[in-house]
Protein backbone atom coordinates (compact mmCIF):
# COMPACT_ATOMS: atom_id res chain seq x y z
CA UNK A 1 0.00 0.00 0.00
CA UNK A 2 1.52 3.05 -1.11
CA UNK A 3 2.10 6.92 0.90
CA UNK A 4 -1.30 8.21 -1.15
CA UNK A 5 -3.66 5.00 -0.88
CA UNK A 6 -2.91 5.01 3.13
CA UNK A 7 -3.44 8.78 3.52
CA UNK A 8 -6.62 8.87 1.64
CA UNK A 9 -7.68 6.15 4.22
CA UNK A 10 -6.38 7.75 7.18
CA UNK A 11 -8.79 10.62 5.78
CA UNK A 12 -11.56 8.75 5.52
CA UNK A 13 -11.10 6.89 9.23
CA UNK A 14 -10.74 10.54 10.16
CA UNK A 15 -14.11 11.94 8.43
CA UNK A 16 -15.73 8.89 9.71
CA UNK A 17 -15.14 9.29 13.21
CA UNK A 18 -16.29 13.11 13.20
CA UNK A 19 -19.25 12.31 11.42
CA UNK A 20 -20.30 9.76 14.66
CA UNK A 21 -18.99 12.68 17.37
CA UNK A 22 -21.47 14.89 15.32
CA UNK A 23 -24.23 12.62 15.98
CA UNK A 24 -23.55 11.56 19.33
CA UNK A 25 -23.28 15.28 20.21
CA UNK A 26 -26.74 15.80 18.41
CA UNK A 27 -28.79 12.80 20.33
CA UNK A 28 -26.92 13.97 23.55
CA UNK A 29 -28.35 17.22 23.13
CA UNK A 30 -32.10 15.57 22.25
CA UNK A 31 -31.97 13.69 25.53
CA UNK A 32 -31.47 16.88 27.53
CA UNK A 33 -34.36 18.72 25.28
CA UNK A 34 -36.12 15.47 26.10
CA UNK A 35 -35.52 15.62 29.81
CA UNK A 36 -36.52 19.77 29.67
CA UNK A 37 -39.69 18.40 27.91
CA UNK A 38 -40.33 15.67 30.23
CA UNK A 39 -39.73 18.16 33.51
CA UNK A 40 -42.51 20.70 31.87
CA UNK A 41 -45.29 18.03 31.15
CA UNK A 42 -44.91 16.75 35.15
CA UNK A 43 -44.84 20.43 36.23
CA UNK A 44 -47.66 20.88 34.09
CA UNK A 45 -49.65 17.96 35.31
CA UNK A 46 -49.02 18.84 38.91
CA UNK A 47 -50.29 22.53 38.15
CA UNK A 48 -53.55 21.18 36.82
CA UNK A 49 -53.74 18.64 39.88
CA UNK A 50 -53.22 21.76 42.27
CA UNK A 51 -55.34 23.94 40.06
CA UNK A 52 -58.11 21.76 40.86
CA UNK A 53 -57.53 21.04 44.20
CA UNK A 54 -57.48 25.24 44.90
CA UNK A 55 -60.82 25.44 42.58
CA UNK A 56 -62.26 22.70 44.96
CA UNK A 57 -60.72 24.18 48.03
CA UNK A 58 -62.22 27.89 46.52
CA UNK A 59 -65.61 26.36 46.72
CA UNK A 60 -65.52 24.59 50.34
CA UNK A 61 -64.51 28.35 51.53
CA UNK A 62 -67.39 29.70 49.81
CA UNK A 63 -69.50 26.56 51.58
CA UNK A 64 -67.98 27.79 55.06
CA UNK A 65 -68.68 30.79 54.00
CA UNK A 66 -72.07 30.81 53.78
CA UNK A 67 -72.30 29.01 56.91
CA UNK A 68 -70.68 30.95 59.03
CA UNK A 69 -73.15 34.03 57.82
CA UNK A 70 -76.10 31.43 58.99
CA UNK A 71 -74.68 30.66 61.89
CA UNK A 72 -73.44 34.28 63.54
CA UNK A 73 -77.63 35.30 62.40
CA UNK A 74 -78.95 32.53 63.96
CA UNK A 75 -76.33 32.93 67.21
CA UNK A 76 -77.73 36.81 67.33
CA UNK A 77 -81.28 35.93 66.94
CA UNK A 78 -81.32 33.71 69.76
CA UNK A 79 -79.01 35.46 72.09
CA UNK A 80 -81.60 38.98 71.77
CA UNK A 81 -84.32 36.61 73.07
CA UNK A 82 -83.48 35.17 75.70
CA UNK A 83 -87.02 34.71 77.04
CA UNK A 84 -88.51 32.44 74.23
CA UNK A 85 -84.94 30.32 73.61
CA UNK A 86 -83.52 28.56 76.70
CA UNK A 87 -80.05 28.41 77.59
CA UNK A 88 -79.16 25.17 75.84
CA UNK A 89 -80.02 26.46 72.28
CA UNK A 90 -78.54 29.22 72.89
CA UNK A 91 -74.91 27.35 74.10
CA UNK A 92 -75.56 24.76 70.64
CA UNK A 93 -75.60 27.69 69.09
CA UNK A 94 -72.37 29.58 70.09
CA UNK A 95 -70.42 25.96 69.68
CA UNK A 96 -71.60 25.62 65.87
CA UNK A 97 -70.91 29.40 65.19
CA UNK A 98 -67.35 28.43 66.64
CA UNK A 99 -67.09 25.37 65.19
CA UNK A 100 -67.57 27.22 61.64
CA UNK A 101 -65.45 29.88 61.75
CA UNK A 102 -62.55 27.20 63.01
CA UNK A 103 -63.60 25.10 60.09
CA UNK A 104 -63.19 28.30 57.77
CA UNK A 105 -60.12 29.78 59.19
CA UNK A 106 -58.41 26.47 58.53
CA UNK A 107 -60.09 26.16 55.14
CA UNK A 108 -59.25 29.69 54.43
CA UNK A 109 -55.18 28.83 55.47
CA UNK A 110 -55.63 26.02 53.17
CA UNK A 111 -57.14 28.01 50.02
CA UNK A 112 -54.33 30.12 50.56
CA UNK A 113 -51.59 27.60 50.49
CA UNK A 114 -52.83 25.83 47.26
CA UNK A 115 -53.33 29.55 45.30
CA UNK A 116 -49.84 30.07 46.29
CA UNK A 117 -48.92 26.02 45.20
CA UNK A 118 -50.73 26.71 41.92
CA UNK A 119 -49.00 30.24 41.24
CA UNK A 120 -45.59 29.24 41.79
CA UNK A 121 -46.13 26.30 39.38
CA UNK A 122 -47.64 28.70 36.88
CA UNK A 123 -44.34 30.67 37.41
CA UNK A 124 -42.12 27.80 37.31
CA UNK A 125 -44.13 26.65 34.09
CA UNK A 126 -43.80 29.29 32.61
CA UNK A 127 -40.36 29.20 33.05
CA UNK A 128 -40.08 25.51 31.68
CA UNK A 129 -41.94 26.37 28.94
CA UNK A 130 -39.42 28.91 27.43
CA UNK A 131 -36.68 26.77 28.37
CA UNK A 132 -37.97 23.48 26.55
CA UNK A 133 -38.80 26.29 23.62
CA UNK A 134 -35.37 27.53 23.75
CA UNK A 135 -33.91 23.64 23.49
CA UNK A 136 -35.89 22.85 20.93
CA UNK A 137 -34.98 25.68 18.91
CA UNK A 138 -31.60 25.34 19.64
CA UNK A 139 -31.38 21.75 18.90
CA UNK A 140 -32.97 22.60 15.61
CA UNK A 141 -30.69 25.22 14.78
CA UNK A 142 -27.28 22.47 16.01
CA UNK A 143 -29.18 20.27 14.09
CA UNK A 144 -29.17 21.92 10.75
CA UNK A 145 -25.39 22.76 11.45
CA UNK A 146 -24.48 19.68 12.21
CA UNK A 147 -26.46 17.70 9.24
CA UNK A 148 -24.54 20.44 6.89
CA UNK A 149 -21.22 19.34 7.91
CA UNK A 150 -22.30 16.22 8.38
CA UNK A 151 -22.99 16.22 4.59
CA UNK A 152 -19.95 18.18 3.66
CA UNK A 153 -18.04 15.50 5.18
CA UNK A 154 -19.91 12.98 3.39
CA UNK A 155 -19.70 14.35 0.33
CA UNK A 156 -15.52 14.93 1.07
CA UNK A 157 -15.22 11.41 1.66
CA UNK A 158 -17.19 10.31 -1.31
CA UNK A 159 -14.89 13.38 -3.25
CA UNK A 160 -11.82 11.25 -2.03
CA UNK A 161 -13.11 7.72 -2.81
CA UNK A 162 -14.06 9.83 -6.23
CA UNK A 163 -10.22 11.32 -6.96
CA UNK A 164 -8.58 7.86 -5.95
CA UNK A 165 -11.25 6.25 -8.24
CA UNK A 166 -10.72 8.90 -11.39
CA UNK A 167 -6.53 8.78 -10.32
CA UNK A 168 -6.93 4.59 -11.07
CA UNK A 169 -9.21 5.60 -14.17
CA UNK A 170 -6.77 8.05 -15.58
CA UNK A 171 -3.92 5.04 -14.84
CA UNK A 172 -6.53 2.12 -16.85
CA UNK A 173 -7.12 4.74 -19.56
CA UNK A 174 -3.78 5.31 -20.23
CA UNK A 175 -2.85 1.29 -20.44
CA UNK A 176 -5.93 0.63 -22.40
CA UNK A 177 -4.66 3.42 -24.87
CA UNK A 178 -1.40 2.31 -25.10
CA UNK A 179 -2.63 -1.75 -25.27
CA UNK A 180 -4.95 -0.46 -27.71
CA UNK A 181 -2.14 0.94 -30.02
CA UNK A 182 -0.33 -2.21 -29.43
CA UNK A 183 -3.18 -3.84 -30.86
CA UNK A 184 -3.78 -1.73 -33.84
CA UNK A 185 -0.14 -2.08 -34.76
CA UNK A 186 -0.01 -5.55 -34.20
CA UNK A 187 -3.38 -6.07 -36.56
CA UNK A 188 -1.68 -3.70 -39.41
CA UNK A 189 1.86 -5.88 -38.94
CA UNK A 190 0.20 -9.38 -39.10
CA UNK A 191 -2.46 -8.00 -42.12
CA UNK A 192 -2.16 -4.98 -44.43
CA UNK A 193 1.64 -4.84 -43.59
CA UNK A 194 2.43 -8.62 -44.58
CA UNK A 195 0.38 -8.11 -47.54
CA UNK A 196 1.50 -5.30 -48.71
CA UNK A 197 5.11 -6.76 -48.22
CA UNK A 198 4.35 -10.01 -50.25
CA UNK A 199 2.57 -7.77 -52.97
CA UNK A 200 5.66 -5.45 -53.37
CA UNK A 201 7.76 -8.78 -54.12
CA UNK A 202 5.59 -10.09 -56.30
CA UNK A 203 5.01 -7.79 -58.25
CA UNK A 204 8.93 -7.11 -58.76
CA UNK A 205 8.19 -11.22 -60.14
CA UNK A 206 5.40 -9.65 -62.70
CA UNK A 207 7.74 -7.00 -63.87
CA UNK A 208 10.31 -9.80 -64.50
CA UNK A 209 7.70 -12.31 -66.01
CA UNK A 210 6.50 -9.63 -68.92
CA UNK A 211 9.09 -9.81 -71.26
CA UNK A 212 9.35 -13.92 -71.31
CA UNK A 213 6.05 -15.03 -69.63
CA UNK A 214 2.87 -13.05 -70.28
CA UNK A 215 0.52 -15.67 -68.57
CA UNK A 216 2.23 -16.21 -65.68
CA UNK A 217 2.38 -12.04 -65.17
CA UNK A 218 -1.11 -12.23 -65.48
CA UNK A 219 -2.00 -14.48 -63.16
CA UNK A 220 0.12 -13.04 -60.59
CA UNK A 221 -1.86 -9.73 -60.67
CA UNK A 222 -4.89 -11.38 -60.58
CA UNK A 223 -3.87 -12.74 -57.17
CA UNK A 224 -2.44 -9.55 -56.60
CA UNK A 225 -6.04 -7.86 -57.29
CA UNK A 226 -7.41 -10.67 -54.95
CA UNK A 227 -5.01 -10.01 -52.01
CA UNK A 228 -5.04 -6.26 -52.76
CA UNK A 229 -9.07 -6.68 -52.26
CA UNK A 230 -8.59 -8.66 -49.06
CA UNK A 231 -5.85 -6.67 -47.45
CA UNK A 232 -8.53 -3.37 -48.39
CA UNK A 233 -11.04 -5.25 -46.24
CA UNK A 234 -8.48 -5.46 -42.99
CA UNK A 235 -7.80 -1.92 -43.28
CA UNK A 236 -11.85 -0.96 -43.27
CA UNK A 237 -12.01 -3.42 -40.22
CA UNK A 238 -9.52 -1.79 -38.56
CA UNK A 239 -10.37 1.94 -39.21
CA UNK A 240 -14.44 0.55 -38.60
CA UNK A 241 -12.85 -0.63 -34.87
CA UNK A 242 -10.86 2.60 -34.29
CA UNK A 243 -13.98 4.92 -36.20
CA UNK A 244 -17.24 3.56 -37.64
CA UNK A 245 -17.80 5.36 -40.62
CA UNK A 246 -22.06 4.78 -40.52
CA UNK A 247 -21.80 6.53 -37.21
CA UNK A 248 -20.76 9.70 -38.77
CA UNK A 249 -22.81 9.09 -42.14
CA UNK A 250 -26.10 7.29 -41.25
CA UNK A 251 -26.19 7.71 -37.65
CA UNK A 252 -26.34 5.70 -34.35
CA UNK A 253 -28.78 3.05 -35.30
CA UNK A 254 -27.58 1.70 -38.74
CA UNK A 255 -24.47 1.89 -36.69
CA UNK A 256 -25.27 -0.28 -33.93
CA UNK A 257 -27.02 -2.69 -36.48
CA UNK A 258 -23.91 -3.07 -38.53
CA UNK A 259 -21.70 -3.95 -35.31
CA UNK A 260 -24.49 -6.45 -34.00
CA UNK A 261 -24.38 -8.66 -37.54
CA UNK A 262 -20.52 -8.21 -37.08
CA UNK A 263 -19.97 -9.47 -33.73
CA UNK A 264 -22.40 -11.96 -34.12
CA UNK A 265 -20.26 -13.35 -37.30
CA UNK A 266 -17.01 -13.31 -35.15
CA UNK A 267 -18.25 -14.09 -32.00
CA UNK A 268 -21.17 -16.38 -32.27
CA UNK A 269 -23.29 -14.25 -29.74
CA UNK A 270 -26.77 -14.26 -31.02
CA UNK A 271 -27.63 -10.84 -30.34
CA UNK A 272 -31.81 -9.22 -30.34
CA UNK A 273 -31.48 -5.75 -31.16
CA UNK A 274 -34.70 -3.60 -30.38
CA UNK A 275 -34.95 0.09 -31.17
CA UNK A 276 -37.84 1.88 -29.44
CA UNK A 277 -38.80 5.13 -30.25
CA UNK A 278 -37.73 7.65 -33.19
CA UNK A 279 -34.62 6.86 -34.94
CA UNK A 280 -33.40 10.10 -34.80
CA UNK A 281 -29.76 11.92 -35.49
CA UNK A 282 -28.61 12.48 -31.83
CA UNK A 283 -25.45 15.03 -30.82
CA UNK A 284 -22.10 13.36 -32.32
CA UNK A 285 -20.80 13.26 -28.46
CA UNK A 286 -23.78 11.33 -27.28
CA UNK A 287 -23.63 8.79 -30.53
CA UNK A 288 -19.96 8.00 -29.99
CA UNK A 289 -20.71 7.15 -26.38
CA UNK A 290 -23.68 4.93 -26.63
CA UNK A 291 -22.07 3.08 -29.22
CA UNK A 292 -19.27 2.70 -27.09
CA UNK A 293 -20.96 1.72 -24.37
CA UNK A 294 -22.99 -1.10 -26.45
CA UNK A 295 -19.51 -1.72 -27.89
CA UNK A 296 -17.91 -2.62 -24.27
CA UNK A 297 -21.47 -4.14 -22.83
CA UNK A 298 -21.19 -6.93 -25.47
CA UNK A 299 -17.69 -6.97 -25.30
CA UNK A 300 -17.83 -7.82 -21.94
CA UNK A 301 -20.42 -11.17 -23.06
CA UNK A 302 -18.36 -12.60 -25.55
CA UNK A 303 -15.63 -12.72 -23.13
CA UNK A 304 -16.51 -13.24 -19.58
CA UNK A 305 -20.56 -14.53 -19.83
CA UNK A 306 -20.51 -17.99 -21.04
CA UNK A 307 -23.40 -17.51 -22.91
CA UNK A 308 -24.40 -17.77 -26.66
CA UNK A 309 -27.49 -15.15 -26.45
CA UNK A 310 -27.13 -11.39 -25.39
CA UNK A 311 -30.74 -8.58 -26.01
CA UNK A 312 -29.83 -4.86 -26.30
CA UNK A 313 -32.59 -2.51 -26.20
CA UNK A 314 -32.37 1.04 -27.30
CA UNK A 315 -35.40 3.80 -26.78
CA UNK A 316 -35.16 7.49 -27.95
CA UNK A 317 -37.82 9.36 -26.05
CA UNK A 318 -38.36 12.99 -26.45
CA UNK A 319 -35.98 13.58 -23.23
CA UNK A 320 -33.97 10.87 -22.66
CA UNK A 321 -32.21 7.67 -24.03
CA UNK A 322 -32.51 4.78 -22.59
CA UNK A 323 -30.38 1.60 -23.14
CA UNK A 324 -30.24 -2.24 -21.76
CA UNK A 325 -27.91 -4.68 -22.13
CA UNK A 326 -28.90 -8.01 -21.17
CA UNK A 327 -27.87 -11.63 -20.72
CA UNK A 328 -28.41 -14.90 -18.66
CA UNK A 329 -25.21 -16.02 -18.87
CA UNK A 330 -21.99 -16.56 -16.06
CA UNK A 331 -23.06 -13.33 -14.23
CA UNK A 332 -20.83 -11.82 -11.50
CA UNK A 333 -20.77 -10.27 -8.27
CA UNK A 334 -20.96 -6.25 -8.46
CA UNK A 335 -19.59 -5.43 -5.18
CA UNK A 336 -16.05 -7.87 -5.63
CA UNK A 337 -15.23 -6.78 -9.03
CA UNK A 338 -15.96 -3.06 -7.78
CA UNK A 339 -12.96 -3.67 -4.98
CA UNK A 340 -10.78 -5.26 -6.82
CA UNK A 341 -8.27 -4.57 -10.01
CA UNK A 342 -8.47 -5.74 -14.07
CA UNK A 343 -11.47 -6.17 -14.98
CA UNK A 344 -13.55 -3.37 -13.22
CA UNK A 345 -11.47 -0.27 -15.21
CA UNK A 346 -14.22 -1.65 -18.43
CA UNK A 347 -17.29 -1.12 -15.91
CA UNK A 348 -15.64 1.87 -14.12
CA UNK A 349 -15.07 3.84 -17.53
CA UNK A 350 -19.15 3.11 -18.65
CA UNK A 351 -19.90 4.68 -15.27
CA UNK A 352 -17.44 7.79 -16.00
CA UNK A 353 -18.76 8.02 -19.22
CA UNK A 354 -22.36 7.76 -18.65
CA UNK A 355 -22.08 10.47 -15.91
CA UNK A 356 -20.22 13.25 -18.14
CA UNK A 357 -23.16 12.95 -19.72
CA UNK A 358 -25.41 13.60 -16.59
CA UNK A 359 -26.82 10.06 -17.01
CA UNK A 360 -27.42 6.84 -14.79
CA UNK A 361 -26.01 3.27 -15.03
CA UNK A 362 -27.38 0.37 -12.78
CA UNK A 363 -25.41 -2.86 -12.93
CA UNK A 364 -27.39 -5.72 -11.92
CA UNK A 365 -25.92 -9.09 -11.72
CA UNK A 366 -25.52 -12.05 -9.66
CA UNK A 367 -23.06 -15.23 -10.28
CA UNK A 368 -25.14 -18.01 -12.69
CA UNK A 369 -28.10 -15.62 -12.63
CA UNK A 370 -27.16 -12.93 -16.21
CA UNK A 371 -25.91 -9.43 -16.02
CA UNK A 372 -28.50 -6.58 -16.71
CA UNK A 373 -27.02 -2.86 -17.34
CA UNK A 374 -29.58 -0.14 -17.39
CA UNK A 375 -28.29 3.26 -18.35
CA UNK A 376 -30.40 6.36 -18.93
CA UNK A 377 -29.03 9.61 -20.48
CA UNK A 378 -30.76 13.05 -20.79
CA UNK A 379 -31.05 14.52 -24.20
CA UNK A 380 -30.30 18.05 -22.74
CA UNK A 381 -27.59 16.85 -20.86
CA UNK A 382 -23.81 18.94 -20.77
CA UNK A 383 -22.05 17.70 -24.09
Amino acid sequence: MNSNEFSIQTLDAILNRTIEAIHNSRDQMFNIAEMARGEFNRVQEELESTAAEAQKQIEVVDDLEKQDRAARYALMVVSRDFAHHGEDEIREAYEKASRIQVELEVARGKEIQLRQRRDDLQRRIKHLKEMVSRAEDLLSRVGVVMDYLAGDLKRITSQVHDWQKRQELAVSVIRAQEEERRRVAREIHDGPAQALASMAMRLELCEKALDGEPEKARGEIADLKEMARSSLQDVRKIIFDLRPMALDDLGLVPAIRTYVAAFEDRTGVRVELRVLGEEKRLSPPLEIAIYRLIQESLANVAKHANTSEAWVNLEVTSNCVRLVIKDKGAGFDPGSVSQTGGERFGLMGMKERVAMFGGEIDVRSRPGDGTKIAIAVPLDSPE
